[in-house]
């Protein structure tokens, strides 16, 4: 009889019990990211226009201009790599959200007997998550 089969660790070492996705709170976060993913882009813009005029006037500044023109384009890119870099967090978390869901759809449907289905997804590399 190996360790694993004996009764004793058995109780030292209980299977966690399967844990169920909690869906419709992962689509809630989801609607609630391309809500706010929708203003992000209305932030950044002007940004990036500032910096655009900045890096034109950067080509015809003399020396003396050049460094304070470089510092202010520092600043702005500043916070043009914050909103991206935030941008891009929340949406490979919901990424993940997405992936759960469909990994959970496919759990439920295998189990209400969608065999066919549940096989044509399974192939689907959008389904597996290879996107």
């Amino acid at each position: 009889m190996s360790l694993a089969d004996r009764k004793w660790w058995r109780k030292l070492f209980k299977p966690e019990p399967e844990q169920r996705e909690d869906v419709a709170k992962d689509i809630t976060a989801i609607i609630d990211f391309l809500q706010d993913a929708v203003q992000t882009p209305l932030l950044l813009l002007p940004e990036i226009k500032k910096l655009e005029e900045l890096e034109k006037e950067s080509h015809v500044a003399k020396s003396g201009l050049l460094q304070t023109n470089l510092e202010t384009q520092a600043k702005i890119l500043e916070k043009i790599l914050a909103l991206y870099e935030s941008l891009q967090n929340d949406a490979d978390i919901n990424g993940i959200r997405v992936k759960r869901i469909a990994e959970e759809l496919l759990r439920r449907a295998q189990r209400t007997g969608l065999k066919e289905l549940v096989e044509k997804k399974r192939k689907d590399p959008r389904w597996q998550g290879k996107w």
